[in-house]
């Protein structure tokens, strides 16, 4: 698996802060660690001698670290031979050095170790640099862990697509990749993690007994409460029918119990009853492992609750507004790192300052008091602290403004009430200075050092890395909506349609609508993939196909619209489709978006369907996802994806395929339409094996409407 950006940018970062301790203090072998549960867990090691390396999972009762951290041994131990607490742990260990690597509110994080083979008398004499040592590396360490939770959030919004139809949280396919995410962050951080299978009691009696409609209900009420009281990192999916998953990312078997009795009881408030399991992951078998382990204990919780008396779920009425539990401000990547160094150098503001020309803007900043400035302020650079310390005219620390005689004059020092600054240039990874990350105290900080520039320069590398990303994602996203938008406004996408016709006569059964986009940029297909990675992929959709049907009132026949499940539900998209003579209209969806809830997708065509509105599955024999669409939607039309068409004549199991499809359409009343068809013995092939309808280039192309309505009949009434 792939090492992410940010634990590989920690693996590195403390990498290099164990080889420093390595040459300044003397000891050979480096390593820090955090305790998951059991067991220990090294997250970075310079090692000669002791035989650790990062990734290694080690017996946490077994260690030092747990006797430094209980307070049985001392954190310098010049001469191991003198502690007796140390004689069923060390062998071979003459000397070792363990401090707490905490993060700035004091939060222990993991240890910091050092060991070497010799004695070593002097070594009290530098545990100073130790610890300051290990204070970056809590700083840095703290930060992944932040940044790590903003991911969290992060991948909650891609889950977006990641759906359940029917609850909107997330399905089986969200719930995999959580876990495959979470399982690499907690191998290389030494987190851990609980997971917690809920299973509803009694879903199939309110089916049965009251309908899908009242079991629907509480499906998506449980999903609600479960939501409603869970941070935002964790993660709520829908495994399936009346199960649901919860991910709970660094949380113990016992935290993850008191969350499971709040959320029982608050279920219990509104009728709903549960079977439960959870576990908690270990380092050595993994989540997936926890997950199976849950799952059992669901299935036993359930089975006393069977051998108790069946208990049907009667979820109250109307449910009032629910608060979600508390979690940590919604700040981006880089305001969470500036909060974090805030309370770390004990100043009042941290801001990251971006030079634009003559200008700099402040792109983020933290502070806990009031400021003339905001995050976005443009002011000129000249006069500022920020261009003095680029141009190197200004010391990184400045404890005292007022006894600088350049400062103290500045209109920005008494303006934004400066009494000690920190900072330091930001650059790319190319040299090219970016701005600066600077932080101030309104009131003087005489004991503010060069230690405190350090911690700055240390975690400067890694706020660059996210301005860098953050500003590409935001850039991206910018410029593809303000071409977007000036697109739309153009009246864009032009339409062409390719027609469909009957294999035995040529005749038309209607016609195909596609979108074009201009010829110097993106595909079509890289259009609708980048709207939906932005968020406006259904604005896009609803535009190409409002400039679709405007072909309706003069082309005869059907129009084929190709629409993506999500659009497909928007209300916005109901009202348009209502607006249609719905028995010329086809809805056609591909295998390209996942359908998680069928259910959902049929009850919201069950009524235009009835109008006469007609359904068509594309990319049939492309994979299993277009067969579970022909299965679970029931089509009016089957589309054979080109693959299967593409040779059909000399390819005897693409022949065999065909023609279960055609059977299976026989007996199913939905019509087969083969997609490009480029050559004679291609359609020959297909009308042997009596495929109804066909389109391709061999029979005609993608067209303007002009062009088509000269081939295509015109609608005369």
């Amino acid at each position: 698996m792939t090492v992410s950006p940010e634990l590989a940018a920690f693996e590195n970062a403390a990498t290099l802060i164990l080889e420093d301790l390595r040459e300044r203090v003397g000891l050979k072998s480096w390593n820090v660690s955090r305790r998951d549960g059991d067991e220990q867990v090294v997250l970075a090691a310079v090692d000669n001698r002791m035989n650790f390396a990062a990734g290694q999972v080690r017996s946490w009762a077994d260690s030092i670290c747990s006797l430094v951290l209980e307070g049985t041994v001392p954190m310098c131990i010049p001469d191991t031979a003198q502690v007796p607490a140390l004689a069923k742990f060390v062998t071979e260990i003459g000397a070792c050095a363990t401090v707490p690597v905490t993060a700035p509110d004091g939060l222990v994080l993991g240890t910091l170790c050092g060991f070497d083979l010799d004695q070593r008398p002097d070594l009290q004499a530098v545990m100073a640099v130790i610890h300051r040592q290990a204070q970056i590396l809590g700083v840095m360490l703290s930060h992944e862990l932040r940044l790590a939770e903003e991911v969290r959030r992060a991948e909650r919004s891609e889950q977006a697509a990641h759906q359940d139809v029917l609850t909107s949280v997330g399905n089986r396919r969200a719930w995999d990749v959580a876990l495959a995410r979470e399982e690499h962050r907690a191998a290389r951080f030494g987190t851990t993690a609980t997971i917690v299978i809920f299973d509803l009691n009694g879903l199939k009696q309110i089916n049965d007994e009251e309908g899908h409609e009242a079991g629907d209900q509480l499906l998506v009420r449980t999903a609600a409460e479960l939501g409603a009281r869970l941070r935002r990192s964790d993660t709520v999916a829908r495994l399936g029918g009346d199960e649901f998953g919860v991910l709970l990312p660094q949380t113990t078997q016992e935290q993850g119990q008191r969350v499971v009795d709040d959320v029982i009881t608050r279920l219990g408030e509104v009728g709903i009853s549960v079977s439960v399991g959870l576990a908690q992951r270990s380092a050595s078998a993994g989540l997936l492992d926890a997950w199976r382990q849950a799952d059992a204990e669901m299935y036993v919780d359930k089975k006393r609750s069977h051998e108790r008396g069946p208990s049907v779920p009667r979820p109250r009425s109307a449910p009032t507004v629910i608060s979600p539990m508390p979690s940590s401000s919604p700040l981006n990547s880089v305001d969470a790192v500036l909060d974090l160094l805030k309370n770390q150098l004990r100043m009042d503001v941290v801001f990251v300052n971006r030079f634009e020309g003559t200008q700099r803007q402040f792109r983020n900043l933290v502070t806990s008091v009031e400021l003339p400035i905001r995050a976005g302020t443009v002011e000129p650079a000249a006069g500022s602290y920020c261009k003095l310390i680029a141009d190197g005219s200004l010391p990184a620390v400045t404890p005292r403004t007022q006894a600088n005689p350049v400062l103290r004059e500045l209109p920005v020092t008494e303006r934004l009430g400066i009494g000690a600054y920190l900072g330091v240039p930001l650059r790319r990874p190319d040299g090219e200075l970016y701005g600066t990350l600077c932080a101030f105290s309104v009131s003087e900080k005489p004991d503010l050092s060069e230690r405190d520039a350090q911690v700055l320069r240390g975690v400067g590398d890694v706020v660059m890395r996210l301005v860098e990303s953050e500003d590409v994602r935001d850039d991206e996203r910018h410029d593809f909506i303000r071409d977007l938008d000036r697109f739309l406004t153009q009246g864009g996408p032009t339409v062409v349609y390719q027609p469909i016709h009957n294999l035995s006569n040529l005749s038309h059964l209607g016609l195909e609508a596609l979108s074009r986009f201009p010829s110097d940029g993106p595909s079509p297909a890289e259009w609708f993939a980048r709207a939906a990675t932005h968020g406006v992929g259904p604005q896009l959709e609803l535009r190409a196909a409002r400039n679709a049907v405007a072909s309706l009132s003069v082309i005869d026949g059907l129009l084929f619209l190709n629409v993506s499940p999500t659009t497909l539900l928007t209300p916005e998209f109901t009202r348009m489709i209502n607006e249609l003579p719905l028995d010329r209209v086809v809805l056609e969806m591909t295998e390209h978006e996942a359908i998680e809830d069928y259910d959902t997708v049929n009850a919201s065509l069950r009524s235009v369907r009835g109008q006469g509105l007609r359904l068509a599955v594309d990319d049939a024999g492309a994979g299993f996802a277009s067969m579970h669409h022909i299965l679970a939607l029931v089509p009016d039309f089957i589309k054979l994806d080109i693959s299967l068409v593409r040779g059909i004549d000399k390819d005897q199991a693409k022949q065999a395929m065909a023609a279960s499809l055609q059977a299976f359409g026989a007996k199913t009343g939905a019509a087969l339409i083969a997609e490009g068809i480029e050559t004679a013995p291609e359609m020959a092939a297909l009308r042997q094996l009596d495929i109804t309808y066909g389109q391709g280039y061999h029979l005609s192309r993608p067209e303007p409407l002009e062009d088509i309505l000269r081939i295509c009949p015109i609608r005369t009434t």
